[in-house]
């Protein structure tokens, strides 16, 4: 089964996939609803908009406190109130890709959001953008509607069943080549790099510090128990070094560095191919 949502490319794999093709859509339409900050009629273009309490599931009120995590283990610089400076830096509904003359800073998370076990309110309106652990979130949705051995493949933000499937990691230097292989069931693994989404001298990873785009780090993949747990920790990897992380949930990673060398995690889930390590 593939098909296109959430800007990217799904493909999923399982026995008897066409039965629950109806159900995968709905979960991606309602997450999509709710989170997508490139679509007028989703909850967050309410949020821009109007500030007040926000009901959600419990599910999105997981998600919203897992981002809490990342951004306290981080000190701030994983937020998903980046959306407006992301939007200004040109990564915009429109994919205009044009920075504006000003990029307008990142606020503090105790200045805007709070959350409770039934909602998020927000004091001022905000754009916000949960693309780093959204993703990984919206695959977990799909992967539980699934028994046994499948895969589920959002972008190379992965969900894997009951049989040991090879990932290969690729060199964000040379998409043609891996750097190494991850052999991993019943886990995600994740990946995040600079090099898909970049523009003039802008790629979508910001520190909300400096409003500009991070560097020395190319790539992070990371496995662990969700989708939504690794997506995010593989963007936070980009903010701060694993044992910073190591508090909130299991998981292995592979850094690559802007100057080629590669950290990995000690697994024989990862194999790594560089020569430098």
């Amino acid at each position: 089964m593939e098909f296109e949502s959430l800007g990217t490319h799904w493909w999923i794999e399982a026995a008897g996939v066409s039965a629950h093709e109806a159900a995968i859509h709905k979960v991606i339409d309602r997450v999509d609803r709710t989170w997508s900050r490139f679509r007028d009629d989703s909850l967050v273009a309410r949020m821009a908009q109007t500030a007040g309490r926000y009901p959600l599931n419990a599910a999105d009120i997981e998600l919203m406190k897992w981002y809490k995590q990342l951004h306290d283990a981080t000190d701030g610089l994983m937020t998903p109130l980046i959306g407006q400076t992301l939007s200004d830096a040109g990564y915009d509904k429109a994919y205009s890709l044009q920075p504006a003359a000003k990029i307008q800073t990142t606020p503090g998370w105790d200045e805007i959001i709070e959350i409770d076990d039934n909602s998020v309110t927000l004091k001022k309106p905000r754009l916000l953008d949960v693309g780093a652990a959204g993703k990984g979130y919206a695959v977990d949705q799909v992967a539980e509607l699934l028994r046994g051995d499948f895969c589920v493949d959002a972008g190379g933000d992965m969900m894997i069943g009951d049989k040991v499937r090879r990932i290969g990691l690729e060199d964000p230097r040379d998409p043609s080549k891996l750097i190494g292989v991850a052999d991993i069931s019943h886990a995600s693994i994740c990946g995040s790099g600079i090099g898909r989404r970049a523009w003039q001298d802008w790629h979508h990873i910001i520190n909300p510090q400096s409003s500009r785009p991070v560097d020395g780090i190319l790539a992070t993949w990371v496995i662990s128990d969700s989708a939504m747990h690794a997506d995010g920790l593989a963007t936070a990897l980009f903010f701060v070094p694993p044992e910073r992380l190591e508090s909130l949930v299991p998981f292995q990673y592979c850094i690559m560095y802007s100057d080629g060398t590669v950290r990995a995690t000690n697994s024989d889930s990862i194999t790594i191919f560089t020569e430098k390590n």
